[in-house]
């Protein structure tokens, strides 16, 4: 049964993307207009030579050539610093819980439990794992095509994204 399942998403997935003659790309976009102002942001579903299409987690968005001004790839820098910040703090209350040891007793009780190290570890990880996050920024080599609702500079971007 899982295997007809399988083999019936798959099909599907062939067919849908091999009716819009753009190959599928991971390319993470985002799209602004002629005045500066992101206006979308997404995964490229098509390019045609009149306007783009996205498509974001379910939802998928048509943009006209003349609404684009310039198309940035990659995501922006605060991504990294918050994807560094979260995953440090998941690591640190990991390896905090993991390393934690029962205090010796004392006459008032335990003082410090395995929660006030998972903390500990979280108020650690944040920042050292947000400044992980902002080095990485110089590595992103993310660019920023001007299209400038040119349908010739659509069309050298989409040549770009197909290589």
């Amino acid at each position: 049964m899982k295997f007809l399942f399988f083999i019936l998403i798959w099909t599907i997935n062939v067919t849908l993307f091999a009716q819009n003659g753009f190959k599928k790309t991971n390319n993470f976009v985002r799209v602004y207009d002629l005045n500066g102002k992101k206006i979308s942001k997404g995964k490229i579903l098509s390019i045609s030579e009149t306007s783009i299409q996205l498509i974001r987690e379910v939802d998928s968005f048509v943009i006209a050539t003349e609404n684009i001004g310039s198309i940035k790839t990659k995501r922006s820098e605060g991504n990294n610093i918050i994807t560094g910040a979260a995953t440090g703090a998941f690591a640190m209350v990991i390896l905090s819980l993991a390393t934690y040891e029962e205090p010796p007793s004392s006459p008032y009780g335990p003082i410090f439990g395995p929660g006030a190290n998972a903390i500990a570890g979280a108020i650690i990880g944040i920042p050292v794992g947000a400044a992980v996050g902002g080095i990485t920024i110089f590595f992103k080599n993310s660019k920023t095509y001007k299209i400038n609702g040119d349908t010739i500079k659509l069309k050298e971007f989409k040549e770009m994204m197909l290589k």
